[in-house]
């Protein structure tokens, strides 16, 4: 899966929700540099919900989305990534690999995760679950 598997690649995995419950297979944005994917190593993944109002806005990018699938990120409804949601997973528990985060929205997820949005503060380090 490695050959597909790259920065910014939308996956599909079993996550638990914040509140570290209800594990849900849902997809995921992965910032891992490409070059540091590994098929048998893990990779960080930050969540993507529909549940707009979960996290603060400042920590949320919404992503591109169309009733049909849109054609790049292939998502079917109006969803956010919550940079500060996010989980360390072996790269062999992705189930599937879906469509890719625009350049915009993808420096944004990075900025925010590494902490270097506009507000200056840090995301928590990534969580296994």
């Amino acid at each position: 899966m490695s050959n597909t598997l790259i920065q910014g690649r939308i996956v599909w995995v079993e996550l638990l929700d914040p509140q570290g419950r209800n594990p849900k297979v849902r997809p995921a944005v992965v910032p891992t540099d490409t070059a540091e994917v590994r098929s048998d190593g893990a990779v960080v993944v930050v969540a993507v919900t529909s549940q707009l109002d979960s996290a603060p806005a400042d920590l949320c990018v919404e992503l591109p989305w169309h009733r049909d699938g849109h054609p790049r990120t292939k998502l079917n409804r109006r969803n956010v990534a919550v940079c500060n949601w996010l989980a360390t997973i072996p790269v062999v528990e992705i189930r599937s690999v879906g469509g890719q985060v625009p350049v915009g929205e993808m420096r944004r997820i990075l900025a925010i995760v590494s902490g270097e949005n506009d507000l200056g503060s840090s995301p928590p380090p990534p969580a296994t679950p």
